[in-house]
């Protein structure tokens, strides 16, 4: 006698395949019950590898292959990273340079460069200068905006005419400001 539990809808499910599939079992000979048991096997097999192993396996080649550029951007990134932290901090600790004829004539003498005049009128500087590199006018502006942080507020530059004239010579009028922090 069989008792069926109708509380277990997963037992119900399994007796309903079950059955038939016994039957089929047993109407088979000993020859196809050994050629369906290792046909099932082999196809168990190719599902677990196939389903398992094999994204496991390339997936571990891809990752082996990628990781030494992976470990390349890691450096690189913690290099910068440093370096901005440091950066950072320099920027904290160097207070901007004053905007004073001093300062103005100083800088512009670091690069070899003569002004004509440097006029102060509050926190602004009129610098003006005749036949000089615009190379050197470049390098000098670049500077002072990044170590002074003195901002150009107008700049006039004019090639020199003439017979005389010599390539890459200016002269020009620049006016720096540099803004009050409290």
């Amino acid at each position: 006698m069989q008792v069926t539990s109708t509380n277990n809808p997963i037992q119900q499910t399994w007796q309903k395949i079950s059955t038939p599939l016994s039957l089929y079992w047993a109407q088979r000979n000993q020859r196809e019950q050994r050629l369906l048991a290792a046909a099932g096997a082999l196809i168990l097999i190719a599902v677990i590898y196939l389903l398992l192993l094999d994204p496991a396996l390339s997936g571990r080649a891809r990752l082996q292959k990628d990781l030494p550029a992976l470990r390349q951007q890691a450096a690189e990134l913690q290099a910068l990273t440093a370096k901005a932290i440091s950066l950072s901090g320099q920027q904290a600790e160097r207070p901007a340079s004053p905007l004073t004829k001093e300062a103005v004539e100083t800088a512009l003498k670091s690069k070899g460069l003569n002004p004509q005049s440097v006029v102060l009128s509050g926190d602004m500087a009129k610098v003006q200068l005749s036949a000089v590199a615009f190379a050197g006018l470049l390098d000098w502006l670049d500077e002072a905006q990044k170590t002074a942080h003195w901002q150009v507020a107008d700049a006039n530059v004019t090639a020199p005419g003439g017979t005389n004239a010599q390539p890459g010579i200016v002269n020009a009028t620049v006016t720096l400001w540099q803004q009050k922090h409290e």
